[in-house]
């Protein structure tokens, strides 16, 4: 059996992770030495761990998208040989789980047991955090410009689900957030007005399955799918953009470019927000670009082949 490092954030979902954790350990066939377990115990405590710790194969991150996100980057971090990525999921979304076909606490045992892996896409986002330059990775997608998130609240989804959460943080944001400029070059393309938000999809369904954020996108192709909203009214907003992104439509309003590109660099005036798999990261000046095949993820043999 291959050695296996399980990073768990007990916080992870309002505070199931340690649940979901001790789920794992009574499924689990074989003792697991404590020498394998680290508890995460602050926000960026498990990129911290994936980075630095030596002597393993497999790096579990038993937590939300967020805390494999944070296992991700930190293994992007590290110099020379990478361990493969294993998913514990407890998390609202489980989104990046949904990917690799890993729904619940069993379907992880089953997937480490066997131990395939299957190579996957990242998205790498350069931007400013508090004055400081910073970099991380994304499975899912970067955004810049709108975020839902900067509204949400943790009860949200607690009592309304993902969508429902989605659905009310984007409605009391559209009053308050006012489209900048941006300045957005990508391949041969430019874009130099007032625009809503700029996104960089990696996969092609978000939000716990609910949103069909990037039409058509694989986590394998090496393909960044963008998506650039220009400035619209809050009405057309609210009647045509967002109730148009569970199904993908979005992507054929009016005045809305999608497209498939590498890498897109964006400045605004004034900052807004840049959002990584559903989390806030930095601020612009931005730069989100495809890795390919850069990190393994033990997945389902179905899914391997």
């Amino acid at each position: 059996m291959d050695n296996v490092l399980y990073i768990v954030n007990p916080a992870a979902q309002g505070g199931s992770g340690a649940k979901t954790w001790e789920s794992f350990r009574a499924i689990w066939p074989a003792p697991i030495n404590p020498d394998q377990i680290i508890i995460t115990e602050k926000p960026g405590h498990a990129r911290e761990i994936a980075a630095a710790r030596n002597g393993c194969d497999i790096i579990a991150a038993v937590g939300g998208d967020g805390t494999a996100r944070e296992v991700i980057s930190g293994i992007m971090d590290r110099q020379g040989m990478k361990p493969r990525v294993a998913l514990i999921p407890c998390g609202t979304g489980n989104d990046i789980g949904r990917e690799i076909g890993i729904f619940s606490v069993k379907d992880a045992v089953a997937a480490l047991q066997v131990g395939h892996a299957r190579s996957f896409d990242l998205v790498r986002i350069d931007s400013s955090h508090d004055g400081v330059q910073r970099h991380g990775y994304g499975f899912l997608f970067g955004c810049v410009g709108f975020s839902a998130n900067s509204m949400m609240r943790p009860w949200m989804k607690r009592l309304l689900g993902p969508k429902g959460a989605y659905f009310l943080t984007t409605f009391l944001q559209i009053f308050v957030y006012r489209a900048p400029h941006m300045t957005i070059r990508t391949g041969n393309r430019k874009f130099d007005e007032r625009i809503y938000m700029v996104i960089a999809g990696n996969a092609e369904w978000v939000s716990g399955g609910s949103m069909r954020m990037s039409p058509g996108a694989i986590t394998d192709d090496g393909q960044l799918n963008i998506t650039v909203v220009p400035s619209l009214s809050r009405l057309k907003i609210i009647t045509r953009l967002f109730p148009r992104i569970a199904s993908g439509a979005h992507i054929r309003e009016p005045g809305v470019s999608y497209f498939t590109e590498k890498t897109v660099e964006v400045h605004s005036n004034p900052p807004v927000i840049v959002e990584v798999d559903g989390d806030l990261f930095g601020k612009t000046p931005a730069s989100l670009s495809i890795c390919p095949g850069a990190v393994q993820i033990i997945c389902f043999q179905s899914l391997v082949e």
